[in-house]
């Protein structure tokens, strides 16, 4: 029964890969189920999860968030019990999930024209604000004003990503995550 079972997850973890690449080389809207399927070299079984390729892209961005998430959470947990260690192991584990597989940037901006994904995004980013909150009790900034520094660090953190993905920025990795450590501390200052 494991091995059954460890033959579906693999079956599927390789068709969300392949979307992932579809996804990448064309926006989503390039995302489709039956060459997603070919792709990946599967026969069609595990995709009878997935209705469409809007679903099937929704189920990559639930991934690669997921999997953002839990990294950042644990470097978090890790950290020292000061705010400035958090948001130092909460980006540099943002990063380097980024880093790991550089499509994964997508989710972070190619959502446009897709409403369950401009839902999926939204939320992801409400939760991320979120995390500003929960993260910073002692901070003297009201919650309100926390999760707006919240969304607002999250749109400089993505573009400053995006020019360090970009090959023909100058900026690097090192530079990016510096300035969005910055930009957190600015906005964590703030009264």
């Amino acid at each position: 029964m494991m091995d059954v079972m460890d033959a579906a997850e693999r079956d599927r973890d390789a068709l969300l890969d392949a979307a992932l690449q579809q996804w990448a080389d064309g926006g989503w809207v390039a995302v489709d189920l039956a060459s997603a399927a070919e792709r990946a070299g599967l026969a069609g079984g595990c995709t009878d999860e997935f209705g469409s390729g809007v679903d099937l892209a929704c189920a990559v961005f639930d991934q690669v968030v997921d999997e953002r998430a839990a990294a950042t959470l644990s470097a978090v947990e890790q950290a020292e019990p000061n705010v400035m260690a958090r948001v130092r192991a909460a980006l540099e584990a943002f990063f380097d999930n980024i880093a790991t597989d550089p499509r994964r940037v997508i989710a972070l901006v190619d959502a446009i024209g897709c409403p369950p994904l401009v839902a999926r995004r939204r939320s992801a980013n409400r939760g991320f604000a979120e995390l500003m909150v929960s993260g910073n009790a002692e901070s003297r900034i009201e919650p309100d004003d926390l999760r707006v520094a919240g969304h607002f660090c999250l749109g400089g953190l993505t573009e400053v990503i995006l020019a360090w993905q970009d090959p023909e920025s100058p900026v690097t990795r090192s530079q990016a995550l510096e300035h969005g450590i910055r930009l957190y501390e600015s906005c964590l200052a703030t009264r």
